[in-house]
C-alpha cells in the first residue's frame, strides 16, 4: 500500500480506536514514511506466525489477534494519525509496546514517538537495512517484555512466578544450546571431537601460550577396499574399532579427533624426537592388530603425517605442514611415518612448481616417449616395448615420472597427458612394426568413463591392430572401483587387447582380484629381482608368483633384469619374458627400426 492511498483513506478526526482485546498484548509497528510493506510483513510473519497484524490505514481491520498478542500495523500513516492511536492504546494499554522501523535516522519518527508515549523504555527501533531473522527475534521479545511487564504490574504476587519461569526457560535454552554445540563439534559414528572441535582446541592451544604443540595426522591405508568388499557398515564398525585403539594410546595431555572419512588427528604437548618416534610406532602397533568386522578378520595400517609446531606457528600452518607429512609418509608405501622437515618442505615447493610447469609443458610439446624391450625368457628375441614418457623441461632439466605423473594425478592432467600417451605410443608401434607396445595406465586414467572405448578407437584411428596393444594396471587401478574396471576390462579383452598386472607383489596382492578378473600376465616387480640370487626368500616368492600365475593360465614377465645369474635364475623360476637393462635401455622410436635390425613400417 502506498502512502498516498493510506493517508487519503483517513483523516486525522476520523481515525477509530484501536481496539485491543482483554489479555492480548498490544504491539505496535509504526513505519512512518511508509516503507515497503514486502520486508517488515516478512518480519512479522516470523516473529508472530500465528497472527494476521490489523493494517490500520487501510479503512478495514483483519482477524488478527492470537491469545497471546495483537499487532497492530501503522502502514503509511502520517505521524499525526500514529499519535492518535497510540494515545489511545495507551491509556487502555499500559504494557503496551511500540516498535518503530526506521528508514536511516528519522528524528521526526522517534521525536513523535516520545511525545506520546513519554516512555523510551518502551519503544524500540530497527533500522535498515535489517536482518529478518534477527528483527523477528527482536519483536518476540518485545511481545515477551510487554506480556511480563503487564502481569507483572497487575500484581506483585504474580512476579516470582514470573522470574521463575524466565529462569526455567533460559535454563531450558542454555540447555540446548550446550547440545547444539556438543553435535557440532562431535563426532556421531565414534564420538570423538569433529574437526571442527580439533581445530578449536588445538587453536586455543596456540592462543592460551601452552607448551609447543605437536599434530599427527593419521590415515587408514586402503580403508576404501573395506568399504568395496565388506559394505559401509563394516566400514564404519572399523572406523569406530581404529578409534577406540587410538583412544587407548593417546596420552592424558592429548587430543584425539576424527577429522573425516578414514582421517583421524591426534594434538600432544611438544614430544621430543625420540618421543615422536616411540609414539608413532604405539599407533601403527595398535591400528595393525587383526580385528573382527561384520563376521570378517581385518587387518588394516595407517600412514602418519606430524608436525612440531615452531614459534609463532598458527594453526592452519601447523596442520598444513603435518598434512604435506602425511602425503610424503603414503607415498613411500603403506603403514609408516613421516615427520614434516625441510626436504618436505622442499619437495612440496618443487611439486608446486612442477604443477605450474606441467599445463605448459603438454601444450608446448616438451614430453617425449621412450621404449624399453620385453624379451622371451629363453630365446631373448624382443616381442614388445614398454612405453615410457620422458619430460626434458626447458626449466628444470630432466624431470623423473616419479615426480611429475603424481603431480599430473593430483592436478587432473594425467588425463590429458594419458591420452596423448596413448596414442603416440600407438603410432610409434604401428611404424616399428612386429612386437607389441606395453602402455601404462594410471587408476585415475583406468577408472575414466569409458576408457577401453577410448582405446579401441585411438587403436582404430592410427589402424594398429588390437592384438599388438597392451595395458599395465596397478592393483590400486582395479580396486578403486571394481565394477567400473571390471567393465573397461571385459572391452578391453573382446577386442583382443592384452591386460598385465603391473609391480605385483608390492600392493594388496589380492588371489580374489586374480580370480575375478581376466588378466594375460604379472609383472614381477624389481624390488624382489634386484637380489635374487643372494637372497633365498626373494628367490622363493618369485617362484611362488610363477606358480600362481601359471595355476591361474596367467604369463609371468620379470623387471629389473640386469645381469645373466638373474636371468638364469628366472628362467629356473619359470618366468616367461624378462625385462631390464640386461637388455637394452629406453630408447627413442627412431632407434627401433635399428634394434630390430628392420626399416620401419610405412604408416
Amino acid at each position: 500500500m502506498t502512502p498516498g492511498a493510506t493517508a487519503g483513506a483517513l483523516a486525522p478526526t476520523d481515525v477509530p480506536p484501536a481496539a485491543i482485546p482483554a489479555g492480548a498484548t498490544p504491539v505496535f509497528v509504526v513505519r512512518p514514511g511508509g516503507e515497503p510493506a514486502g520486508e517488515v510483513t516478512r518480519v512479522l510473519r516470523l516473529a508472530y506466525p500465528d497472527v494476521t497484524p490489523v493494517i490500520l490505514g487501510s479503512g478495514a481491520e483483519a482477524a488478527s489477534r492470537s491469545g497471546e498478542v495483537a499487532c497492530f500495523d501503522f502502514l503509511g500513516l502520517p505521524l499525526p494519525e500514529i499519535g492518535q492511536h497510540l494515545r489511545a492504546a495507551t491509556r487502555t494499554a499500559s504494557h503496551a509496546e511500540i516498535v518503530v522501523f526506521l528508514d536511516g535516522a528519522d528524528r521526526t519518527a522517534v521525536s513523535a514517538c516520545l511525545t506520546v508515549t513519554a516512555s523510551p523504555e518502551r519503544m524500540t527501533f530497527l533500522v535498515a537495512p535489517f536482518d529478518a531473522a534477527e528483527a523477528a527475534a527482536t519483536l518476540r521479545t518485545v511481545a515477551l517484555r510487554a506480556r511480563t511487564g503487564g502481569q507483572a504490574r497487575s500484581g506483585d504476587a504474580d512476579r516470582d512466578a514470573i522470574i521463575r519461569r524466565l529462569e526455567v526457560e533460559v535454563m531450558e535454552v542454555q540447555a540446548r544450546l550446550d547440545v547444539a554445540l556438543h553435535v557440532a563439534r562431535h563426532d556421531a559414528l565414534t564420538g570423538l571431537p569433529n574437526r571442527a572441535g580439533f581445530v578449536g582446541e588445538l587453536t586455543s592451544r596456540l592462543a592460551n601460550g601452552f607448551q609447543s604443540q605437536t599434530v599427527f595426522l593419521i590415515n587408514i591405508d586402503r580403508f576404501k577396499l573395506v568399504n568395496e568388499t565388506l559394505g559401509h557398515e563394516a566400514g564404519d564398525d572399523l572406523i569406530r574399532k581404529i578409534g577406540v585403539a587410538l583412544a587407548t594410546v593417546t596420552p592424558a595431555n592429548g587430543l584425539l579427533a576424527r577429522l573425516g572419512g578414514d582421517e583421524f588427528g591426534v594434538v600432544t604437548e611438544s614430544l621430543s624426537e625420540q618421543g615422536i618416534a616411540d609414539f608413532c610406532k604405539l599407533l601403527l602397533r595398535v591400528c595393525a592388530q587383526s580385528r573382527r568386522v561384520y563376521g570378517h578378520e581385518v587387518q588394516v595400517s595407517i600412514c602418519i603425517g606430524v608436525c612440531v609446531q615452531k614459534p609463532d606457528q598458527d594453526n592452519g600452518d601447523l596442520l598444513r605442514q603435518a598434512d604435506l607429512a602425511l602425503r610424503a609418509a603414503k607415498r613411500e608405501g603403506r603403514n609408516r611415518y613421516r615427520v614434516y622437515d625441510e626436504e618436505i618442505a622442499q619437495t612440496s615447493v618443487r611439486r608446486l612448481t612442477l604443477e605450474s610447469g606441467l599445463e605448459r609443458a603438454l601444450r608446448a610439446g616438451e614430453f617425449a616417449m621412450v621404449y624399453q624391450p620385453i624379451v622371451d625368457a629363453r630365446s631373448c628375441q624382443i616381442l614388445g616395448y614398454e612405453a615410457l614418457v620422458r619430460w626434458n623441461s626447458p626449466q628444470f632439466g630432466p624431470v623423473s615420472p616419479a615426480d611429475f605423473i603424481p603431480v599430473a594425478e593430483e592436478t587432473g592432467l594425467m588425463l590429458e597427458l594419458g591420452d596423448w600417451i596413448l596414442r603416440q605410443a600407438m603410432k610409434d608401434c604401428r611404424r616399428w612394426g612386429g612386437p607389441y607396445v606395453s602402455i601404462n595406465l594410471s587408476a585415475r586414467q583406468f577408472l575414466y568413463q569409458k576408457i577401453g572405448d577410448r582405446i579401441l578407437q585411438y587403436a582404430q584411428d592410427c589402424d594398429l591392430p588390437a592384438a599388438r596393444i597392451q595395458v599395465e594396471l596397478t592393483e590400486t587401478a582395479i580396486i578403486d572401483d571394481v565394477e567400473r574396471a571390471s567393465e573397461n576390462l571385459r572391452v578391453l579383452r573382446e577386442a583382443g587387447v592384452r591386460v598385465a598386472l603391473d609391480d605385483f607383489g608390492t600392493g594388496y596382492s589380492s588371489l580374489t582380484y586374480l580370480q575375478r578378473f581376466d588378466i594375460d600376465c604379472i609383472k614381477i616387480d624389481k624390488s624382489f629381482v634386484d637380489d635374487i640370487t643372494t637372497d633365498r626368500e626373494s628367490a622363493m616368492i618369485v617362484a611362488s608368483v610363477t606358480r600362481l600365475a601359471k595355476a591361474l593360465g596367467m604369463s609371468v614377465v620379470a623387471e629389473g633384469v640386469e645381469t645373466e645369474p638373474q636371468r638364469q635364475v628366472l628362467l629356473a623360476a619359470g618366468c616367461d619374458y624378462l625385462q631390464g637393462y640386461h637388455y637394452g635401455r629406453p630408447i627413442a622410436p627412431g632407434e627401433i627400426a635399428v634394434a630390430l635390425g628392420q626399416p620401419p613400417a610405412d604408416v
